[in-house]
């Protein structure tokens, strides 16, 4: 059974005309070496995996999964500005950091891991496809650990980070690094399950059999819109809407996080899935 050891919820919201919150001096305390040249999006997820990792033992298979909707944006950003507004050669630091992997590698190094190293770029469902691919490779026996994670950084100015996402511009941006540790067999841990159905269905069937009082639902940004009406009139005396009314990418994330971190009794069921493909239910129970 895949137990969640421990987690870390990092959620930012960026004001207009504000700066973005310096994260050095939080990093100095958390990193084993003091690394140059790296940008907000390794930053973030250097923040949270060494803070969900802390204290725990990592062992030598533990894997690294990192997912985000967005990826390192601002690098993204700056990149095509030298290429086509310059039409300049990028430069080396921002060309490579480009590719949300380069803080796969910060992560692993920081934390001393040598496991497999894993990024996948999902908008709106980067979590699930983080938390799929950790648990098959620990189903399978390819690791008995993982660290998996959702990073979403946020890059000036926000008028346009609103409209690179099709959002309205009086939308609160937030930034966020949101991890779980995952281990297979740990004790006095909570257990994290994921159950698949093919009709609509038998998901409400086993929802209704599982629930207790107490319980919380969160239907993904993913998820078909009638259903996702259906589950939470259904189900909404445990309903979450957000930890903050802030939004990034990967809310998903923050909300699993949070509910983590808080150690509320109860169990989380995070809903997802669509007519044509099929549901998904990941659940973190007792």
């Amino acid at each position: 059974m895949i137990k969640l050891v421990s987690a870390s919820h990092y959620l930012q919201p960026v004001y207009d005309h504000a700066a973005l919150t310096s994260l050095e001096t939080a990093l100095r305390g958390l990193c084993r070496e003091p690394f140059r040249r790296i940008d907000r999006f390794i930053q973030l997820a250097l923040l949270g995996s060494a803070n969900c990792a802390s204290g725990r033992k990592l062992r030598p298979d533990c894997g690294i999964y990192l997912g985000s909707g967005l990826g390192p944006i601002g690098n993204n950003v700056v990149t095509q500005e030298q290429l086509i507004r310059d039409l300049e050669i990028p430069k080396p630091f921002n060309f490579i950091n480009t590719l949300g992997s380069s803080a796969g590698f910060y992560v692993a190094r920081n934390l001393g891991l040598q496991g497999q190293n894993f990024f996948i770029s999902r908008r709106g469902a980067s979590l699930q496809a983080v938390l799929n691919a950790a648990m098959a490779d620990m189903l399978l026996g390819f690791a008995t650990q993982a660290l998996v994670g959702v990073v979403e950084e946020v890059a000036l100015p926000l008028d346009a980070h609103r409209l690179r996402q099709h959002l309205s511009q009086d939308i609160l941006l937030a930034e966020g690094s949101h991890w779980l540790l995952l281990q297979s067999g740990a004790s006095d841990s909570r257990s994290l399950d994921l159950k698949r159905f093919a009709e609509f269905a038998a998901l409400e069937g086993f929802l209704k059999s599982a629930w207790r009082t107490g319980d919380r639902l969160c239907c993904t940004r993913s998820m078909e819109t009638h259903a996702a009406k259906t589950m939470q009139q259904g189900f909404d005396a445990g309903a979450l809407s957000g930890p903050t009314s802030a939004f990034h990418d990967s809310l998903e994330a923050a909300w699993l996080a949070a509910f983590a971190v808080s150690r509320e009794p109860g169990t989380l069921f995070l809903v997802d899935g669509h007519p044509e493909r099929g549901w998904s239910l990941f659940y973190l129970g007792a």
